[in-house]
């Protein structure tokens, strides 16, 4: 093949341009660090060289996003912990009031009220807390205030959006928390713990009874023992369905088997089963020393009388260890005999009342019985201080009455509270019927009923006055129907434990209070007084005190103690999300460190090598020059051509 000199040139020219260019990329890189200039210098490096940049970019835009958290939750920290010290304020000043006495003039209340007040507006001004000019309890809706106040109730404004952060790769957090949760949430519902106390009568159901647990009627049998005189009174109750059925049955059966003194009636408690006693004196042989003498009894430290005619007779009578009138008897009857006496005896009187000793020798003995000792009181305390002259009739021994009610099979008695021994009028227990919708007010309060009046319900803005004590309303489920039907979004209900009415408040959006009006007690009573919330609670603490109504205030302060710990709960939650963030931090500094790194050992490059390629580079420059100059002879006709 000829080569020709253009073919010679091109081949030079092309040469020195490829020194040229291996010398400007080597001297570009040497002078700005990098090894990848251009997508050219390293394809597959370029692709992880901005792989690796996004990655960095995003990292940067995750540690702004955790450090715009950070200042969130310390916000919100700030605030909770003031608050906290807010409604800490207000349960020492509800503490001090309820448990102090007030001036007569009121002033000290009237004084702790413009107090409260104060904190009232200090609570409203945390909840409508700014950050970056956005308010942080609003959802949402941070260019809104998130709590309104009325002069009746708080409302919330916002709404319940989750404000969420990307802090990693497919992770958003929620950084917000609402006005609405952290102020007006629910702590309690006004009357979940009421007792109304419904009253027995005579028409309430034995499976009313306990609270709707009713009485155990199978097989329905126990036992009523006069321990006096030693009647025992089986009792079947099995056919009962009432307390008064209940009641007359037992009756029935005390009638019957000869037990007069003891009588069944609703007690005057209103809540039980009255076991009503009679005294009548009697004795027998069973009847303990105890309950001699009006229950005071005998005493036998002693133990001893005299029986002597002065004369050729003189013996001592032990009666120690006695605990029965049979022991006294047959101590007596025993002795007698063993010292030789003829025709001596002692039994119970006539009546039934006491001793009597019987001389049945056709001439008396002329004896007598006296105490051992002028400090002994054994021969009195039996009643048989005399002579027997043939006969002495002891004085009565007034025994209280003494009765036991025996559990049968099953728990019929105690499920009607009348178990146990007895020495007097017996109370039962507590028969806790259930609040029934159909139970008359009347009926409440253990059947005394309440003096019910007007109360105020406020739900936010929203008012509205309930009076209890109007003629319509008679029964359990025309108080629900007042309040249900009051235009709040509220639901009226017997509460779970079935012994009161409870208000639940529908609307978290609102804080909820129940008050009494005009120095009236119906809310009080009814169990139902105060606010299910926090900012409630405080404006019901302002209302109690410029009242002077220390019982009022008294009632509010387990809410301060319900506030606080909702508030601590927060708290709590915002210190988790803190430290979530903070090791978020952590991981994305170490992820920006990999990252870098990688991508300095894609992109950075070796200076060592660059310079000594560089040199190589230049001399190959260099040369390609000189070779080129002494191939290419430019002539004359070059130039003019």
């Amino acid at each position: 093949m000829r080569v020709t000199n253009a073919m010679m040139n091109s081949a030079v020219l092309y040469n020195t341009q490829a020194a040229l260019s291996r010398l400007l990329k080597v001297q570009t890189q040497l002078s700005n660090g990098r090894r990848i200039n251009q997508p050219s210098d390293d394809p597959l490096g370029t692709i992880r060289d901005l792989d690796y940049r996004s990655e960095l970019a995003k990292n940067a835009q995750y540690q702004k996003n955790v450090s715009r958290g950070q200042q969130w939750q310390q916000s919100y920290d700030t605030v909770l912990a003031d608050a906290k010290d807010l409604i800490t304020q207000l349960r020492e000043i509800a503490v001090t009031m309820a448990n102090e006495v007030a001036d007569d003039d009121g002033t000290s209340r009237t004084a702790a009220a413009t107090e409260v007040k104060q904190i009232f507006e200090q609570l409203m001004q945390l909840g409508n807390h700014k950050l970056e000019d956005k308010y942080i309890f609003s959802g949402y809706r941070t260019d809104e205030r998130a709590l309104i106040a009325s002069s009746n109730g708080v409302r919330y404004n916002g709404d319940y959006g989750s404000i969420k952060f990307e802090i990693d790769n497919s992770t958003d957090m929620p950084i917000n928390i609402n006005g609405a949760d952290t102020f007006l949430k629910q702590f309690s519902v006004l009357g979940e713990n009421a007792d109304l106390d419904v009253g027995v009568t005579g028409s309430t159901l034995l499976s009313n009874l306990h609270n709707g647990e009713g009485v155990d009627l199978a097989p329905g049998s126990f036992t009523i023992v006069d321990r006096n005189t030693g009647i025992t009174a089986n009792i079947f109750l099995g056919f009962c369905t009432t307390v008064e059925e209940a009641v007359n049955g037992i009756n029935a059966y005390l009638t019957w088997f000869g037990i007069g003194n003891l009588t069944a009636r609703i007690g005057d408690e209103g809540n039980n089963i009255l076991m009503d006693t009679t005294q009548n004196g009697l004795i027998s042989e069973v009847t303990s020393l105890d309950v001699i003498n009006g229950g005071n009894g005998v005493d036998l430290s002693e133990g001893k009388i005299r029986l002597t005619d002065h004369d050729t007779i003189d013996v001592q009578i032990d009666f120690s260890g006695s605990e029965t009138i049979l022991d006294i008897i047959d101590n007596f009857n025993g002795q007698v005999q063993a010292a030789g006496i003829p025709n001596l005896s002692m039994r119970i009187n006539a009546a039934g009342t006491g001793f009597e000793i019987v001389d049945n020798n056709g001439t008396p003995l002329g004896l007598s019985i006296e105490e051992i000792g002028y400090h002994s009181s054994v021969a009195a305390n039996l009643g048989i201080d005399g002579q027997i002259n043939p006969t002495l009739v002891g004085d009565d021994l007034n025994p209280t009455v003494s009765f036991e009610v025996i559990e049968g099979p099953g728990t019929t008695a105690a499920d009607l509270g009348i178990v146990g021994e007895f020495f007097a009028d017996f109370p039962g227990a507590d028969l806790d019927p259930l609040l029934l919708e159909s139970t008359n007010l009347a009926d409440l309060n253990h059947g005394l009923g309440f003096e019910l009046g007007e109360i105020k319900v406020c739900q936010g803005e929203r008012t509205t006055f309930l009076d209890l004590g109007s003629p319509s309303i008679v029964t359990v489920q025309d108080v629900l129907d007042a309040f249900n039907t009051s235009g709040l979004d509220i639901t009226a209900s017997i509460n779970p434990d079935g012994r009161g009415i409870q208000i639940v408040n529908n609307d978290p959006t609102r804080s909820f209070t129940i008050e009494d009006v005009a120095n009236g007690s119906t809310a009080m009573d009814f169990g139902i007084y105060g606010s299910s919330d926090m900012m409630g609670s405080a404006l019901a603490l302002i209302n109690a005190l410029e009242a002077d109504d220390q019982e009022a205030v008294g009632l509010l302060l387990g809410n301060f103690e319900s506030a606080i710990d909702q508030l601590l709960y927060e708290r709590s939650s915002v210190g988790s999300r803190s430290i979530r963030l903070e090791s978020t931090t952590g991981r994305l500094v170490d992820q920006e460190l990999t990252f870098t790194q990688r991508l300095s050992e894609v992109e950075d490059a070796d200076i060592t090598d660059l310079a000594s390629r560089l040199a190589v580079y230049e001399n190959n420059y260099q040369a390609a020059l000189l070779a080129t100059a002494r191939i290419i002879q430019p002539s004359l006709l070059d130039f003019l051509r």
